[in-house]
């Protein structure tokens, strides 16, 4: 199966040639096959995700601004968005049980650290009833954001989307308060590499959540910052009041196997491996 990665091309910002140097860096699967690389684009880039439904949607990447901004880590689009994307643009679309489980066709969708905005755009372009794009208040950040969904998404769907500063954990504006329990399918990719913001993440879920039995939260994120971040989230998820439908571990080839807290089974966990695995979940309310 080819690569996750196989899905996007990442081109230089308009009028700086490649060096040796950038072309190394971008493709380091192709000089050392057992390394992947997880995070795409710097600022100023452009992405190119392929997607067989929609055709090519084009990405550029913000330009933080300050310190505090960049290290968001929103400028880069990651393979949890490209993985999230997959479910619910492309096999979202398909029949079946397991089709069905991404799909958001005429949902109410709300996508927490949007960042790029790849994910929020598939699920405007694959038919959702409404979808709001959010992302820490940061200017450049949401600036970059919506003039990337302006882009990909067709004037036709300009009223099904819209672009909204959201701080996990502020439910007192004025935009939570409006939307407590509003909307069916939470959407995160690559959300869980701050411990510090776990419980704020997951007070945003439940807040934005309906309370319908049907209403689903659907969490990808990737390894590189170890298993033991990932475990403390759905922890914080189980305290809180949301149970796990379904989580299972995929590599970036598709091979998936079952999620585990902790591996005992003698298998290393190096960086260069962690980087290749996504855990994928669907989470509910308890």
């Amino acid at each position: 199966m080819p690569p996750l990665t196989n899905a996007i091309q990442v081109l230089p910002p308009e009028g700086n040639e490649e060096e040796v140097e950038d072309i190394f860096a971008s493709a380091p699967g192709l000089i050392f096959p057992d390394d992947t690389r997880n995070s795409h684009g710097d600022a100023g880039a452009t992405i190119v995700y392929k997607s067989a439904r929609f055709g090519e949607v084009e990405l550029k990447t913000a330009d933080p601004v300050g310190e505090g901004e960049r290290l968001l880590f929103g400028h880069y689009l990651w393979n949890a968005g490209i993985k999230l994307a997959g479910l619910v643009g492309e096999e979202g679309d398909h029949g079946g049980e397991e089709g069905l489980k991404w799909r958001v066709e005429g949902e109410d969708v709300l996508e927490l650290g949007s960042g790029v905005g790849l994910v929020g755009i598939v699920a405007t372009l694959a038919g959702a009833k409404r979808v709001v794009l959010s992302d820490y208040p940061a200017p450049a950040g949401l600036d970059n954001l919506r003039q990337n969904a302006a882009r990909a998404i067709p004037a036709h769907l300009t009223g099904a989307y819209r672009i909204q500063g959201h701080q996990w954990g502020e439910l007192t504006s004025t935009f939570a308060q409006d939307n407590q329990h509003a909307f069916t399918r939470i959407l995160a990719a690559d959300c869980l590499w701050m411990s510090h913001q776990h419980l704020n993440l997951v007070h945003s879920i439940l807040h934005f959540m309906t309370l319908d039995p049907a209403g689903r939260a659907l969490v990808v994120a990737g390894f590189h910052t170890g298993r033991e971040t990932l475990a403390a989230f759905f922890d914080i998820c189980a305290e809180q009041g949301l149970s796990m439908e379904e989580i299972y571990e995929e590599d970036v080839h598709g091979v998936k196997k079952e999620w585990v807290r902790e591996r005992t089974d003698g298998a290393t966990e190096n960086v260069t491996e962690r980087k290749q695995w996504l855990v994928i979940a669907r989470l509910k309310r308890a």
